[in-house]
């Protein structure tokens, strides 16, 4: 069985001071979450970086209820410059209203269409690191999500960043108690080169 980083929402609308809807300190994430993917891609397993990609007209912008962000093919929905991902990255674009439709990483489809969990499974992945923004949101609804379909879920303490502190840290006491674990960078990226499944 393999392994999996699931990387969210890693956008400059979502990380840039003064992006559209930037979380605080949303860009710190990008170099931790570029050095796991690194290892897990040492290590022959898949990185997939998931991308709001909101058509102009979602309802939500329309309606006012909130500001447009990540809007499809401009430069706040592409990713922060300081993530740096292999070649081999697959990526999965969600383009359905947020707000009507959930945050989970899991409504986001590849260019072929294919579901992110298929994507999972036809690659025989177990379980999957989890980093991005935001924590209250996005990242909260991906996890739950995945261990809802039966994959092991690990996130990344120090590759996610939330809205509000406070709240943040009541999401990682949450997802704990959900069966998740809950780890630093650091730690993930030992455990593969311990197992032998990445080698420098």
């Amino acid at each position: 069985m393999r392994k999996a980083l699931l990387v969210v929402g890693v956008q400059n609308d979502l990380c840039c001071p003064g992006g559209a809807s930037a979380v605080p300190d949303g860009e710190r994430v990008a170099a931790r979450i570029s050095a796991v993917g690194s290892a897990v891609d040492h290590a022959g397993d898949l990185v997939i970086a998931a991308r709001e990609w909101l058509p102009a007209d979602t309802e939500s912008f329309a309606t006012g209820r909130r500001a447009p962000y990540c809007v499809a093919g401009t430069a706040g929905a592409s990713f922060h410059p300081g993530l740096q991902l292999s070649n081999r990255t697959r990526q999965v674009f969600r383009s359905v209203d947020p707000e009507e439709n959930g945050h989970s990483a899991f409504l986001a489809t590849a260019r072929d269409a294919a579901p992110l969990a298929e994507l999972l499974h036809a690659a025989d992945v177990a379980e999957v690191f989890l980093g991005g923004l935001p924590l209250e949101h996005a990242i909260r609804a991906t996890a739950m999500d995945a261990l809802r379909r039966g994959f092991n879920v690990t996130v990344l303490q120090d590759c996610v960043a939330a809205r509000d502190p406070q709240a943040g840290r009541d999401v990682l006491t949450s997802l704990r108690l959900a069966g998740a674990r809950v780890t630093s960078s650091g730690e993930a990226i030992l455990s593969l080169y311990k197992s032998g499944e990445a080698r420098l």
